[in-house]
């Protein structure tokens, strides 16, 4: 049934024209919001968490209502990919921080490129592959055949390489040694081997998966993130590549301080553009559950 929902979905998007496919989303986003009443509370009390209950409630309501319609409107440009060309990507989209991207894959080593689930980071990776660049991205497999193949016909039909989760450490270092990108997201579970930060008044955990290919194949992390501005267009912002530093003794991994300075990095435009964060809760479930 959800693959023939989002096949249908993703035929209606693009049969319309694009402002009319953002109404569609706007309205499919207002409905989910009234619907999913426990997402809802939720979502929301977590974003009075991030501002430090220094918004009132009503303004939290206000954030995660215009969340709904953003992440449908994300949907909207997923589905649209295969009918990506220069002519959008030159009146659509800004990218800033390209030369630190282009520096990177310069020294020939390859580019990690970490990612939160701000904005719509497929969209981004396809937009960089428009533009020239060999781009392989670490996905989770979806539990329905179906929908996992109508997922990824999208992403690679720009040229985007698929690197499913558990093949990751292979897939990751044979991309770097290509020098290519291979781009991850952080604000996944980390889990008890998550990489542990004070943000917000409480512990979180973000994903290690990107350190740790940093640190062994010494190249640094380039965080990047994708904005939709109120126009609908977009700004893909490349930050300054972040090198993972070793302890002294080795053997016990890496620095936090490389970690905290790219996670302050997504907590800016988090803040700035809270209703385009997705996956609010991730970081907070694990100490949660752990409590």
């Amino acid at each position: 049934m959800i693959y023939f929902i989002y096949r249908l979905y993703g035929e209606l998007i693009l049969r319309l024209p694009l402002k009319i496919s953002y109404r569609v989303a706007r309205v499919v986003g207002g409905a989910a919001y009234l619907l999913m009443r426990k997402d809802r509370r939720e979502r929301i009390k977590i974003i009075e968490k991030i501002f430090e209950n220094k918004i009132a409630r009503k303004e939290a309501r206000k954030i995660i209502w215009a969340s709904y319609k953003e992440f449908n409107k994300s949907l909207v440009d997923f589905f649209r990919i295969p009918r990506l060309n220069k002519k959008y990507l030159s009146n659509y989209v800004d990218v800033t921080g390209q030369e630190n991207l282009d520096a990177v894959l310069g020294e020939g080593r390859g580019a990690l490129l970490a990612g939160f689930h701000v904005g719509n980071g497929g969209f981004a990776a396809s937009l960089l592959a428009l533009k020239g660049y060999p781009v392989n991205i670490v996905v989770w497999k979806d539990i329905n055949k179906r929908v996992d193949n109508l997922f990824q016909a999208i992403r690679q039909s720009k040229g985007v390489r698929i690197i499913y989760s558990r093949h990751a450490p292979k897939g990751v270092l044979e991309a770097l040694k290509r020098n290519e990108i291979a781009a991850m997201t952080l604000d996944l579970s980390g889990g008890n081997k998550g990489v542990r930060l004070k943000c917000w008044g409480k512990e979180i955990r973000i994903a290690r998966g990107a350190f740790v290919f940093a640190q062994k194949q010494g190249v640094p992390i380039l965080p990047a993130v994708i904005i939709r501005r109120s126009d609908d267009t977009h700004k893909i912002i490349i930050g300054k590549p972040v090198k993972v530093k070793l302890k002294q003794n080795k053997e016990k991994g890496f620095e936090k301080e490389s970690a905290v300075g790219i996670f302050n990095f997504f907590k800016g435009y988090i803040e700035e553009h809270p209703e385009q964060w997705y996956w609010l809760r991730n970081l907070w479930q694990d100490t949660e559950s752990s409590q």
